[in-house]
């Protein structure tokens, strides 16, 4: 790896456990999923697997981050009282139940509300060629790792005309329906729901990397622990994220956010209002 490609970002190690000393866990959740051997998918061997993922994910992030305590989603309180390091071990956990296999470990390091460093690992991605390894830093940029060896710089999209975008759409069933506003579909060029938050937040940090950008996403009705990793690497890709009237996020407004490559976020702002998806305290 170039030793300037990541500036003070450590990726070494941390491509060696996500994508080697945990390789024959994605192995076994795919299989327990996806691919099993048997004539039905075995959703206990999944849940058996995420335990032995805490377990080992707990220990590597408690010599990666001393001090700063874990707060796991699904585990433990919200918002954390002090400084910490976010896990979400199976983002994506029902598109993999469902036989999709886009899931991926996602974790931050928060210290002052803010995210510190971020890290999303794509187990599909990563076996499809690498580059599974999306890390940012805060000052510091958002990069990919391939193979563990190269570092790329990552930029959301320069798309700055709405009717030329791409967005992603994101939340729980009975509210995202609300993100599907009709001027806003008839206004984009396309829609997509990945099914966990965790490619749509990658795909938008890549954006000036890959075929067909995606260029913002909305999320509604969210956990903080999907959001935050995100929020490091789009912020670090040169995006934007807010809430949905445009005021910063913070620890405790993080379930409601408009990620954008920037360009697009007032009149992606204007179809939120216009959707009745905006609250005001004062109003």
């Amino acid at each position: 790896m170039r030793s300037d490609a990541t500036g003070p970002l450590e990726t070494r190690s941390l491509w060696r456990f996500l994508a080697g000393d945990l390789r024959p866990l994605w192995t076994r959740l795919l299989e327990g999923a996806v691919a099993s051997p048997t004539d039905t998918a075995d959703d206990r061997l999944v849940y058996g697997v995420i335990d032995e993922l805490r377990e080992r994910t707990s220990a590597f992030l408690t010599r990666r981050y001393p001090g700063l305590p874990i707060n796991e989603e699904g585990v433990s309180q919200w918002p954390p009282r002090q400084d910490c390091c976010v896990v979400d071990l199976v983002d994506g956990t029902n598109s993999l139940l469902l036989g999709a296999p886009l899931f991926g470990l996602q974790f931050a390091s928060i210290v002052g509300g803010r995210v510190e460093e971020a890290v999303i690992f794509l187990p599909t991605e990563e076996r499809l060629g690498g580059g599974g390894l999306h890390v940012s830093g805060r000052g510091h940029g958002a990069f990919v790792i391939l193979r563990g060896e190269t570092a790329t710089r990552l930029r959301v999209s320069p798309v700055w005309e709405l009717a030329r975008a791409s967005i992603a759409v994101d939340g729980t069933t009975p509210t995202v329906g609300r993100l599907y506003h009709p001027p806003l579909v008839a206004g984009v060029t396309r829609i997509r729901n990945f099914g966990a938050f965790c490619w749509a937040g990658t795909r938008l940090a890549r954006g000036n990397h890959l075929p067909v950008s995606v260029d913002a996403v909305l999320a509604i009705d969210n956990k903080p622990w999907d959001h935050l990793p995100a929020i490091g690497l789009v912020e670090e890709a040169g995006g934007q994220v807010t809430c949905f009237d445009g005021t910063p996020w913070s620890l405790e407004r993080c379930t409601e956010l408009l990620f954008s490559n920037g360009h697009l976020h007032a009149p992606l702002l204007a179809h939120l209002e216009g959707a009745g998806l905006v609250w005001r305290e004062d109003a």
